[in-house]
């Protein structure tokens, strides 16, 4: 039997251990059903952030719980089928291109910047807004969350295997990362390579004084599971409808990325939009994250901008925004040392013929399809601005500097 689209395997280590396509393809309602659940494994994700106005780079720290590996299994089919859904709903009621983030549309952050930019370019006076949502994961309501899957999934009462998932992300239980390597024991099995043993059992971790949180709150559901994306996508279905059927009354364009939103207007409309904005979040139990929101009229200067899905956008050359470059050029730098270092000892031990560079070039150089460079040059192209592939430039240069010093310890 043909391995499911939706079957991601996953190496990370948890309280199981990873599993082969065929339990997925055999996965049955009835199992969910029956499937004892393990907690989430909590950690925190630190992401620098340059602040060209500071002057300075602060690191922002977002929670992350990844399920087990049948967990996650299960959640990723779930998750498919709820996706298959939107994605139709979508499409009956004008939000394919309004609804851009978790979903499958064979499309960039920059083919969507790029429509942005048009709008702007296309009309004479408008204001640009962007809005950010308050917690947005944090503060999803689960009496509501349930009410819009029934509606999604025609029901009157939740499946049990539904009801299951839901409760898996909603009443869920974790673990600290940060407690197992603090742990003598959970802390040397975290440090062991390979997947193939779980870090503990759930009685084993109670026997060690492991602390098993839960949420009991009524909100939240945790980011990092292969489900939470479309729950979210889910829980603002009212709100991305009540939206865009404004902003097409006004000849707006609307555009959602998980809870960054962005209405483009004729400045007239910017003030009505915008506590429209405000008045349908608070409608979901959400709240707009004030300090964040982004109010930019162009009325002709090409210096005028706003910052939108990693670029600066406007009347003049779309640009890439500088705090996505700084963090490109931390990661380069982080990779190159690390590749160096990796030479120099292979090179030391006598093991040259083991030291490779084409994962490297392929991260690293625009021979790779997939990195930031390859990335920088597809929207250069998308959003027609060669000051994208002059800010690039210098990066460029170094990479292929960097890779130049491992193939020259190589050949030595």
């Amino acid at each position: 039997m043909a391995k499911p689209s939706w079957f991601k395997p996953r190496r990370y280590r948890h309280f199981d251990v990873p599993i082969v396509s065929e339990w997925a393809t055999t996965l049955t309602p009835e199992q969910v059903v029956a499937h004892p659940w393990s907690p989430l494994l909590h950690w925190i994700k630190e992401t620098p952030r340059y602040r060209p106005l500071d002057g300075k780079t602060v690191v922002k720290e977002r929670d992350i719980m990844h399920a087990s590996h049948r967990d996650a299994c299960i959640l990723s089919k779930y998750s498919h089928e709820l996706t298959g859904r939107l994605d139709a709903w979508y499409a009956l009621n004008g939000l394919h291109e309004a609804v851009i983030a978790y979903r499958s549309l064979r499309k960039s952050n920059y083919h969507f910047a790029a429509t942005a930019q048009a709008y702007v370019r296309n009309h004479d006076s408008v204001e640009a807004m962007c809005f950010d949502v308050t917690g947005f994961f944090d503060n999803i309501d689960h009496k509501r969350l349930k009410q819009r899957l029934k509606w999604l999934l025609a029901v009157d009462e939740l499946p049990d295997d539904w009801h299951r998932v839901l409760r898996s992300v909603t009443r869920y239980s974790h673990v600290r990362k940060a407690d197992l390597k603090a742990h003598p024991v959970f802390g040397l099995r975290l440090k062991q390579r390979g997947a193939d043993r779980p870090i503990a059992t759930v009685k084993e971790l109670k026997a060690g004084g492991i602390r098993i949180h839960t949420n009991g709150k009524g909100i939240g559901v945790p980011q990092g599971t292969p489900i939470s994306a479309s729950l979210s996508n889910l829980y603002m279905a009212d709100f991305d409808l009540a939206m865009k059927a404004l902003a097409d009354q006004h000849g707006a364009l609307y555009q959602r990325y998980s809870d960054d939103i962005l209405i483009i207007c004729a400045p007239e409309h910017a003030d009505q939009l915008a506590a429209a904005v405000s008045d349908a979040l608070n409608n979901e139990a959400l709240e707009l994250q004030n300090d964040k929101t982004i109010r930019q009229r162009f009325t002709g200067d090409e210096r005028d901008n706003f910052q939108y899905l990693g670029f600066q956008l406007g009347l003049g050359p779309a640009l890439v925004r500088p705090g996505s470059l700084s963090r490109q050029w931390r990661s380069a730098k982080r990779a190159i040392r690390r590749s160096e270092r990796k030479a120099e000892r292979l090179a030391k031990a006598g093991q040259k013929d083991k030291i490779y560079t084409s994962k490297m070039r392929g991260r690293l150089t625009h021979v790779g399809l997939r990195n930031f460079l390859a990335y920088a040059d597809r929207s250069s192209d998308e959003l027609q601005s060669q000051s994208i592939n002059r800010q690039v430039k210098a990066l460029r240069k170094f990479a292929l500097r960097g890779l130049a010093r491992v193939k020259a310890i190589k050949n030595s």
